[in-house]
């Protein structure tokens, strides 16, 4: 391959990586994996694929499905990435990252996700979607639902054979309107209401 083939392969479909993505990944608390997998997003939206399946990204950074699923996880839980649903189908957005990288503030890193719930969930469940994984992220995050106050919800939605997220939130937005915030509150609640 001669040197003007070499200019022509590496000007082909370049991938358009913020200068701000590189100075900022300190503070945005991003892990190499998780830097590799935001370039990875960024330049498979070029493809046109829009929400690739953790084992696509997998393949593409070398590693697991699983990592890439915890990493995917993690995004999502700091709220770097989002999921947008529309009419046209679910996909990765990164307007949540240009925004954090237009800030100044520090990130704050947040309890980390138990990649445990969502295999157990996937158990449950079956296989779950990505809108489904940020629901998850969501009670967690947003809602600041503990991961053991979710778990049982999911034992009292398959104790009552109801196997849907919706239910799910259903009995978690109950259990906050009545303050149950522990697994000694849920008992408690469950005897006062029987």
């Amino acid at each position: 391959m001669d040197a003007h083939q070499l200019i022509q392969l590496f000007e082909q479909s370049p991938v358009v990586i913020p200068r701000k993505l590189f100075t900022d990944a300190r503070r945005l608390d991003l892990s190499p994996v998780e830097f590799s997998l935001i370039v990875h997003l960024l330049e498979m939206a070029g493809e046109g694929i829009v929400m690739p399946l953790p084992s696509e990204l997998g393949k593409r950074l070398n590693v697991s499905e699983n990592e890439a699923r915890s990493v995917l996880l993690g995004l999502l839980q700091k709220e770097l990435i989002a999921i947008d649903a529309s009419s046209d189908g679910e996909r990765y957005s990164l307007l949540p990252l240009f925004e954090a990288l237009q800030g100044e503030e520090k990130v704050a890193p947040q309890q980390t996700l138990n990649e445990n719930i969502i295999h157990t969930f996937e158990r449950e469940f079956g296989t779950i979607t990505p809108f489904e994984i940020e629901q998850i992220v969501g009670w967690m995050t947003e809602d600041g639902f503990s991961e053991e106050l979710i778990m049982a919800a999911l034992r009292e939605a398959k104790l009552r054979n109801v196997r849907n997220f919706k239910y799910m939130d259903k009995i978690l937005r109950v259990w906050q309107d009545h303050h149950v915030e522990s697994l000694e509150d849920v008992v408690e609640y469950q005897r006062r209401t029987k």
